[in-house]
């Protein structure tokens, strides 16, 4: 693995084990986790590619090279087209449910600070630091979806759930960001490298709060 990036991927080994031990993904593979607890993430996950993909576009705008910003760019577009219909439709369309109706939804309490996280860091943060912070949304569900398929699950739906981050093509474009990370830490300062570590190691914290509330159907305590 390219260095700076090994240094990222170490600075979030303990939080990267705790995901996988969640009860949220284990009862993904044994097939028990409620079918509730998944359409509740299911839900906010949708809602979270929308703000997300416009995060990714940021960052992408920052590019100072062409081919970074269309790759970024590719996967704003991805984001928002490919998981949401490849994956999304498919299960809303079991559940009755469309993306069009996900306006009657409101943002989680961490998913609302976890996008909003995103967009600042991508609007405020020189091109690196922001790259880092979104780039565990790509990474950390290729790798978790590379562990879970090793166990398969006896839920068809959860099945194909975790299937759709372990194609060749989904594949293929992490490494692409996660090359275009390293590239890019070559240039940068010491001091610049710690705050990208630490947003790396921040957004990271957010993906296990994100499978932690949805396992808990944490909302909001008061109507908004």
């Amino acid at each position: 693995m390219p260095v700076f990036a090994a240094e990222l991927w170490r600075s979030i080994g303990d939080v990267y084990e705790g995901i996988l031990r969640h009860p949220f993904l284990e009862g993904l593979t044994s097939g028990g986790l409620d079918i509730d607890v998944f359409k509740h993430y299911i839900i906010q996950d949708a809602l979270y590619l929308s703000a997300f993909a416009r995060a990714v576009a940021l960052v992408g705008v920052k590019a100072d090279q062409d081919d970074d910003a269309l790759a970024l760019l590719s996967n704003a577009h991805a984001a928002l087209s490919f998981e949401r219909k490849s994956l999304h439709e498919f299960l809303f369309s079991e559940w009755g449910l469309t993306l069009e109706e996900l306006g009657r939804f409101t943002m989680s309490p961490v998913n609302t600070a976890y996008t909003n996280f995103l967009t600042a860091t991508a609007y405020d943060k020189p091109f690196t630091q922001g790259l880092a912070a979104i780039l565990p949304c790509f990474w950390v569900y290729l790798e978790v979806g590379r562990s879970l398929v090793k166990k398969g699950s006896p839920n068809k739906t959860y099945r194909r759930w975790i299937e759709t981050y372990t194609s060749e093509e989904y594949e293929r474009n992490v490494r692409g960001l996660v090359e275009m990370v390293d590239r890019h830490g070559e240039k940068i300062s010491e001091a610049e490298a710690r705050a990208a570590v630490r947003l790396f190691r921040l957004s990271t914290v957010y993906e296990y709060l994100f499978w932690d509330e949805s396992y808990r159907l944490v909302g909001w305590p008061f109507r908004l």
